[in-house]
């Protein structure tokens, strides 16, 4: 639960960063759109301006070394191609130089900042949620075990999914 306090908060800093476009990255066949996602934010040129620990694992960045990123020294693909993404609502095929592949979606700043206000004014929301379906997961269903777990009365549990949905 550390873990995903960590990720939550970290994405939703990295999201308040000025940039011109977000890419949202996962390997091919896991679902996007959770705090599990890869983020890269670009400016307008190119240049990397921030990533998280997810994106900089996929991409294989280590810590700065003073030189600034571009997004051609990452991606083997043209750069502009990530813009022009933008502009279609679909998911993008991204090959990285080492031969593999992800697959991403690119939001312009103006696209994205639903998503930046989501993230940076829900965090509590959103890793409540993430809370409930991790302990719900764990306990295998039994959301006698998951109240326990959470350490609240399972109609509070109740009351809270039937706010949330079922995302499991």
């Amino acid at each position: 639960m550390a873990a995903l306090s960590a990720r939550t908060i970290g994405n939703a800093l990295l999201l308040r960063q000025a940039h011109d476009l977000l890419l949202r990255l996962n390997w091919p066949g896991r679902l996007m759109g959770d705090d599990n996602d890869g983020l890269v934010l670009l400016s307008s040129e190119g240049e990397v301006l921030g990533a998280n620990i997810a994106a900089r694992e996929m991409l294989n960045l280590f810590p700065n070394t003073g030189k600034p990123l571009h997004a051609s020294d990452v991606f083997a693909l043209p750069w502009t191609l990530l813009f022009d993404a933008a502009s279609k609502d679909h998911y993008l095929d991204v090959p990285l130089w080492s031969g593999l592949h992800l697959q991403a979606r690119a939001f312009i700043e103006q696209n994205c900042e639903q998503a930046t206000h989501i993230s940076a004014t829900g965090p509590l929301h959103q890793l409540q949620s993430a809370m409930i379906r991790k302990a719900i997961d764990l306990s295998r269903g039994n959301v006698s075990q998951a109240a326990k777990a959470l350490g609240i009365s399972r109609a509070t549990l109740y009351r809270k999914l039937s706010r949330t949905g079922p995302k499991h």
